[in-house]
C-alpha cells in the first residue's frame, strides 16, 4: 500500500486525512469516533507488543505489529505505520533485539496524535 510521503515532520498522510474527512462528510462525530477507535485499539495492544518485546517472543511481536501497523495506516499515521511494519518484520526473521527504540519512537508519535488530528480535522470543517 503505496501512500504520499508527509512532509518531514507531519505525522499524518495528507491524502489519507482527506479521504477520511470526504468520507466522514465532514462529519466531526464520526471524526472523533475514528480516532478514539486508533487510541482504543492502541491503548489495548501496545503495552501488550511491549511487553512481548521485552520478552522477545517473535511470533507475539510479528501478529501484534501487523495488526497496528494496519490501524495506523488507516489513519493516516504512515511514519507510525513504517515503525509497527519494521517491528513486524523483526518478529518475522526472530531479530528482536533492540527494539526498545522503535517503540519510543511510536510513543512520542502517539502523544502528538490527539492534538495532530483535532488541528487538522478543525481546520476543514
Amino acid at each position: 500500500m503505496e501512500m504520499t510521503q508527509t512532509p518531514q515532520n507531519a505525522l499524518f498522510n495528507e491524502e489519507k486525512l482527506a479521504e477520511l474527512h470526504q468520507i466522514a462528510s465532514g462529519n466531526k462525530d464520526f471524526l472523533k469516533k475514528i480516532a478514539e477507535t486508533y487510541v482504543a485499539q492502541f491503548e489495548a495492544k501496545f503495552p501488550e507488543l511491549k511487553r512481548v518485546v521485552e520478552t522477545k517472543d517473535h511470533e507475539q511481536i510479528e501478529q501484534l505489529a501487523h495488526l497496528l501497523k494496519g490501524a495506523s495506516y488507516s489513519v493516516g499515521l504512515d511514519e507510525t505505520a513504517s515503525h509497527f511494519q519494521q517491528l513486524e518484520l523483526a518478529g518475522e526473521t526472530n531479530e528482536v533485539e533492540n527494539l526498545e527504540p522503535v517503540l519510543e519512537d511510536i510513543e512520542r508519535q502517539m502523544k502528538r496524535f490527539a492534538v495532530e488530528w483535532d488541528a487538522y480535522f478543525n481546520r476543514l470543517v
